[in-house]
């Protein structure tokens, strides 16, 4: 077990660099923060690279996750390199660093709903939608080239450790739609323009939800793609709902009419 305490120290630095997403795709890996973060990485068999602990919180992490047991190297900072390092007020004294999964390349065309995320940019709503994505069991969620970065540390907090139960795609443009669409997918797209109520449209059978950026709404390139657009009744003039929400709501509608009809 090494223990670090100079910030001139070329590890200390490296874990540092992580913060900034061009470091964090350079190394293929990211950091995760807390006790229980770090429990749902270890509960997932997530590839862990190494376990940064704080010299006050060392012994009782150490106990706590029997981390003599798992085979992993563990570091020790001083009380001041890790408020350095660190991106939350309660890090609780324990940051693991992840190896990034490979990107899921196939996708799987049986029945079920997938996400496609366009552009979306508060790292809230990415995280709240791999929440839902896991909780409605959906096949997975496409990111579109331009989100928000899924390795961002307030997506990462957001997804409570949803981001480990769940199979996730990048993609670059649109062309891969029509893999789904010759395989009888439907294209649902979220828009507050449209009049056409979701509680009256058919959502079972195989289905990509998409919703678009805040400001901006769903790319023009989705919207010549062949597609049925949906809204959320709303009262008192609301034009529309936040994303992450608008998303949550049409999941689970899409969840009733499969399981209750």
């Amino acid at each position: 077990m090494n223990y670090v305490s100079s910030v001139e120290n070329k590890f200390f630095k490296e874990v540092c660099s992580l913060k900034n997403r061009k470091y964090r795709y350079l190394n293929k890996c990211y950091l995760i923060e807390g006790i229980r973060f770090v429990q749902e990485a270890v509960k997932n068999n997530c590839d862990i690279r190494y376990i940064i602990v704080s010299e006050s919180k060392k012994d009782s992490l150490i106990e706590k996750f029997k981390l003599n047991d798992l085979n992993l190297e563990v570091i020790v900072f001083s009380e001041m390199l890790f408020s350095k390092v660190k991106q939350t007020e309660n890090a609780q004294g324990i940051i693991a660093c992840l190896n990034m999964k490979d990107t899921c390349e196939k996708f799987d065309f049986c029945e079920g709903i997938y996400f496609l995320i366009d552009k979306i940019q508060d790292p809230g709503n990415l995280g709240t939608i791999i929440r839902t994505a896991v909780a409605v069991n959906a096949l997975g969620v496409i990111i579109v080239k331009g989100t928000v970065d899924l390795y961002n540390d307030k997506v990462l907090r957001a997804t409570m450790g949803a981001i480990f139960k769940i199979n996730i795609y990048f993609v670059e443009e649109y062309s891969f739609l029509h893999k789904f669409l010759n395989n009888n997918f439907r294209l649902i797209v979220a828009d507050s323009c449209s009049k056409n109520i979701c509680y009256n449209n058919d959502l079972t059978g195989k289905i990509i939800l998409a919703v678009g950026n805040e400001g901006n709404g769903i790319s023009d390139e989705i919207k010549k793609i062949p597609h049925v657009d949906i809204c959320i009744p709303m009262s008192n003039d609301l034009e529309s709902l936040n994303v992450a929400q608008a998303l949550s709501i049409i999941a689970f509608e899409y969840v009733r009419q499969s399981q209750f009809g």
